[in-house]
């Protein structure tokens, strides 16, 4: 596989001149051998684009994603290999934390970032005590969890505001029952619907990573968006991160999708109905803006019966995703019991017919 030599940012301890890594609990940079600690600035101007793609930041991000990438570590000197998406990653021979310098052309570059906001130990404490608020998974898997790795990773993400106006029309049934004679009847009735409906969109975010998909992303969401700020390298010291794996013109449309149905489940909520004949909704778009984010992720590796499991958690409130072991023995008895209650509204609903 073909390799592309770059060039690489490794911040050094002042004190001592030691590896320094993003310390959550500090928010600063912590010297891992005198401990020393160097401040950040927080800062956050809520960069967001008008919606256009330079041809130029095309090229840059085709030519960056389609090699793995090579540079010599500044600490021990060792040829230290980025896969195809990585930008940050710590030696595997020395342990020193490195980036890739912000002088490389990768295409399109962050424009805010959440920091962790705990540590990888306090990580794991969260991890367990988010399982005990899960019920299909198994007791023993949830009393001792078989944890072999818990890893930091910052997910890429592009942010997507709009304004929307939408024309829809369609037909909704809506049914009633009444009791008359001792006997239940059931009256359905149909209405057409029509109108316009104009909304304000921010922030739907659309993950672009090579590590999960939008399903498990959304399983680990929200994010507190207002915890924002510019981004800068110091914040990636210590962790993985990884370049956008999709276009953005790809997770715009994603984006618009979401928005969408989003737009279909606003406009329906406002009317009393049982099931939707039929829907129809025309939408246009407008004041189209979006940002690249770079948000914490915990990835949590581990093998529970022979079977390796990789569960994400959200590395800013602590939130445990999907993914988990599933206890067929509870989902069974889960299922029967919803199953008992089914045929119990059947056999009241016949008895009294």
């Amino acid at each position: 596989m073909a390799e592309t030599e770059i060039k690489s940012t490794q911040e050094r301890c002042l004190s001592c001149g030691g590896n320094v890594k993003f310390s959550p609990e500090e928010k600063a940079l912590k010297c891992v051998f005198c401990g020393s600690l160097e401040k950040i600035d927080f800062t956050n101007n809520n960069v967001k684009h008008n919606y256009e793609v330079e041809e130029e930041d095309k090229k840059e991000y085709a030519n960056f994603a389609k090699n793995n990438k090579v540079f010599k570590c500044k600490s021990c000197g060792a040829q230290v290999v980025l896969n195809k998406l990585e930008v940050s990653k710590v030696c595997p021979y020395c342990l020193s934390p490195c980036a890739i310098d912000s002088s490389e052309k990768i295409g399109l570059k962050p424009d805010s970032i959440i920091p962790f906001k705990f540590s990888q130990n306090k990580a794991s404490v969260l991890f367990k005590q988010g399982l005990k608020k899960k019920w299909f998974i198994p007791n023993k898997f949830k009393k001792s969890p078989p944890i072999d790795k818990i890893k930091g990773v910052y997910v890429p993400c592009f942010s997507f505001d709009a304004k929307s106006s939408t024309t829809y029309f369609g037909e909704l049934a809506k049914q009633t029952t009444s009791v008359r004679n001792g006997k239940t009847h059931t009256h359905t009735r149909h209405f057409r619907i029509s109108g316009t409906k104009d909304l304000v969109h921010q922030n739907v975010l659309v993950e672009t990573s090579s590590h999960l998909d939008q399903k498990v992303f959304n399983s680990i969401k929200p994010y507190n968006i207002g915890e924002l700020v510019d981004f800068k390298t110091d914040f990636i010291m210590g962790y993985s991160v990884e370049h956008y794996d999709q276009a953005l013109e790809n997770c715009k449309q994603i984006a618009d999708n979401m928005i969408k149905e989003s737009i279909k489940n606003t406009i329906l909520s406002k009317y009393d109905y049982t099931y939707v004949v039929s829907y129809n909704q025309q939408t246009k778009f407008s004041d189209e803006l979006y940002s690249y984010y770079i948000l914490p992720t915990y990835q949590v590796n581990y093998t529970y019966k022979n079977k390796n499991y990789t569960t994400f958690m959200n590395g800013q409130t602590g939130k445990v995703g999907s993914g988990l072991p599933k206890s067929a023995i509870k989902i069974t008895f889960f299922s029967l019991f919803v199953a008992l209650i089914i045929i119990g509204i059947l056999i009241l609903f016949f008895v009294t017919d």
